[in-house]
């Protein structure tokens, strides 16, 4: 039965002023409906109480509440939970290279195996991503005061990622077997004369010959397990599988690998480590992809091949620009310099013209073209935010006119043509001694075609963008040759370099070498006049490696070859003293006289790239003391996610 609230009400006043009926009306009324409100089986013949308008007006406002309760539910969720990481999901990252020692005795010569080994193995301490120095397996540690003897205590309850406990034993182990010669490790000399010995079952001490203020920086190395090593010798242990298929104590173990026909290593997969001793990652899967070359990694990157790439060279920057990635701009303690080698030119010994050339090199522009910007100027070896950074060292300022000024006072401007015609005597002159002559006979003469080639050879060494040359004693002209590794960075820094130099009048050439070849024949030989490089000092500025004159031959890193006893006892003494104020300032004084002397022109310090899709979460980097350090935060990043109530 349909019926209407208004009609009813008004028959429902009618019934009261009718008489007694009244009370029979009402008691049919309650009979036919004793709720105040229709069923729903009444509610079904609304429609047809209701004309277009009211239906109309119906359903809007049944659509506002609709959509006021799922708005209010939303903000409610919004305001009274958190997006919290969830455990899951895989990260794959594009390497450059092949893995082939992933063993913390080798890994320091691969970046592709200190990659994979800071993932699988850990040290007694560690950087955190401040670059402070931190515990890692080590629980504490304390230092005797001859600043020579280190007890360092381990954590309780380690284990393996095999299960098997870690012990003093393994540190011992570890040590050991990298002090022995047979194992050819080239981090020999960082601990010879150090003795290690266990002093109870929870602690080992190291005993210097003498105090090394970053020694604690060095027992970052990772740790080897004695019982899958020890029965290899040491004269064997690079043949050893272990050392792409390692077991080690780090937040990853190793879990398979794929190799294409050739036999090279296509993807290496990690997963987490369930023994780990610190905090669990949140990423179940970790996927390390190997490519030729950097156009090949940012190829699959932009596929989504991969997650990431490790680093993005400043050539291919504009490739991996998208709204799907997060470009990371990051920071290490590295530095590319101009090295002067005396020994190889001699004329290089002249103050004035190191000067000169010093500041003909504007590094600002240099940084744009070589770098795209990415890349800081700097005046010294120690760089800002480190230890001994020395913000009031002597700078040289660019300036050409200066440049000029002081060459023109040894070294007499040329035009080409008189510089043709000094290199067509100096060529014409090699070419007649290299022919057999009675001693009395006049000198031979050149037919027309070596004279066409001479002409064309020189030719071929002037540069249209050299303005006029420079004299060097009665018969010769003054070159240099500039000698770097065959990479896109190096390279146009040495392009840039050259063009600066050909306006103050020095012919420059530039020599590039493989970027294997220049470590094993250029700077064991230091055959060369110029040398544009890049070092890497760590997290702790010790410069005795490089600047110290006991390491002016190989395997030291002294390329400029530089001696001075004032420098060499600052670095001794540096290196000797846990005070931190005294070692800023022998830093501070060691840099003063170091500007002053000009052995290199220091240029820049490059910002390290890397791309990262936005579907990974909780990166947390600007600061490396190491590119592998990149995974220092590893375990905080994260890809899936869930809500959590306040």
């Amino acid at each position: 039965m349909s019926w209407k609230f208004s009609s009813l009400f008004a028959r429902f006043k009618r019934s009261k002023k009718s008489g007694p009926s009244s009370h029979l009306d009402l008691k049919l009324l309650r009979q036919i409906k004793s709720n105040v409100f229709p069923s729903w089986s009444q509610f079904k013949y609304l429609g047809s109480f209701l004309d277009a308008t009211e239906k109309k007006a119906i359903w809007s406002a049944t659509g506002i509440l609709f959509l006021t309760l799922i708005s209010w539910s939303i903000y409610a969720i919004a305001t009274h939970s958190l997006l919290t990481p969830k455990n899951g999901g895989e990260y794959s990252e594009a390497l450059i290279g092949q893995p082939k020692y992933i063993n913390p005795l080798f890994a320091s010569t691969n970046d592709v195996d200190a990659d994979v080994s800071s993932l699988i193995y850990s040290g007694l301490f560690k950087y955190d991503s401040d670059k402070k120095l931190a515990p890692d397996l080590a629980e504490k540690f304390t230092i005797a005061n001859d600043q020579k003897t280190y007890d360092i205590e381990l954590k309780k309850n380690l284990k393996w990622s095999d299960g098997e406990p870690i012990t003093t034993d393994d540190i011992l182990f570890t040590f050991e077997t990298l002090q022995n010669a047979e194992t050819g490790s080239p981090l020999i000399t960082s601990f010879q004369g150090v003795h290690v010995e266990k002093t109870n079952e929870n602690t080992v001490r190291f005993t210097l010959k003498t105090p090394y203020a970053p020694f604690l920086d060095a027992l970052t190395l990772g740790i080897l397990p004695e019982h899958i090593w020890s029965e290899i010798s040491p004269a064997s242990i690079r043949l050893a599988k272990f050392n792409i298929q390692p077991i080690g104590s780090g937040a990853w173990k190793f879990e398979k690998m794929v190799k294409d026909n050739t036999g090279n290593i296509q993807n290496y997969s990690l997963i987490n480590n369930d023994y780990f001793y610190g905090k669990k990652p949140y990423l179940k899967n970790l996927t390390l992809k190997f490519f030729n070359n950097q156009t090949e990694a940012v190829a699959a990157l932009r596929s989504q091949n991969v997650l990431a790439l490790s680093f993005v060279p400043h050539n291919l920057k504009d490739k991996v620009s998208g709204k799907n990635l997060n470009i990371f701009n990051l920071q290490l303690p590295q530095y590319t310099a101009l090295f002067f080698n005396k020994s190889v030119m001699t004329e290089l010994k002249d103050d004035d013209l190191r000067s000169a050339l010093a500041q003909a090199i504007d590094k600002n522009s240099l940084i744009k073209e070589a770098l795209g910007g990415d890349g800081t100027a700097i005046d010294a070896p120690i760089l800002a935010g480190n230890l001994g950074y020395n913000d009031n060292i002597k700078k040289i300022s660019f300036s050409i006119a200066n440049a000029n000024q002081l060459l023109d006072k040894k070294w007499p401007r040329l035009q080409p043509e008189e510089y043709f015609k000094i290199r067509h005597e100096q060529i014409l002159k090699s070419v007649n001694s290299n022919k057999q002559t009675p001693k009395d006979a006049p000198a031979p003469s050149v037919s027309t075609e070596e004279e066409n080639k001479i002409t064309e050879m020189i030719r071929s060494e002037m540069s249209s963008g050299q303005n006029f040359y420079r004299k060097l004693g009665k018969t010769d002209i003054l070159r240099l040759s500039i000698t770097t590794a065959d990479t896109p960075e190096y390279v146009k820094t040495a392009q840039q370099v050259s063009k600066m130099w050909q306006e103050i009048g020095v012919q420059t050439n530039i020599a590039t070498v493989g970027s294997r070849q220049i470590v094993r024949d250029t700077l064991k030989d230091r055959n060369y006049q110029v040398l544009i490089y890049g070092e890497m000092i760590g997290a702790d500025p010790d410069l005795y490696s490089f600047w110290h004159s006991s390491q002016s031959e190989y395997p030291g890193l002294n390329l400029a070859k530089f001696s001075n006893r004032d420098t060499d006892k600052l670095l001794e003494d540096a290196r000797t003293t846990l005070d931190i104020d005294l070692r800023a300032k022998l830093y501070q004084k060691f840099q003063d006289i170091l500007a002053k002397d000009l052995p290199a022109v220091f240029l820049y310090s490059p910002t390290y790239i890397m791309a990262v899709s936005k579907d990974i979460h909780g990166i947390n980097i600007a600061n490396l003391v190491s590119p592998a350090d990149r995974f220092s935060t590893l375990n905080d990043w994260y890809i899936k996610t869930k809500r959590e109530i306040k």
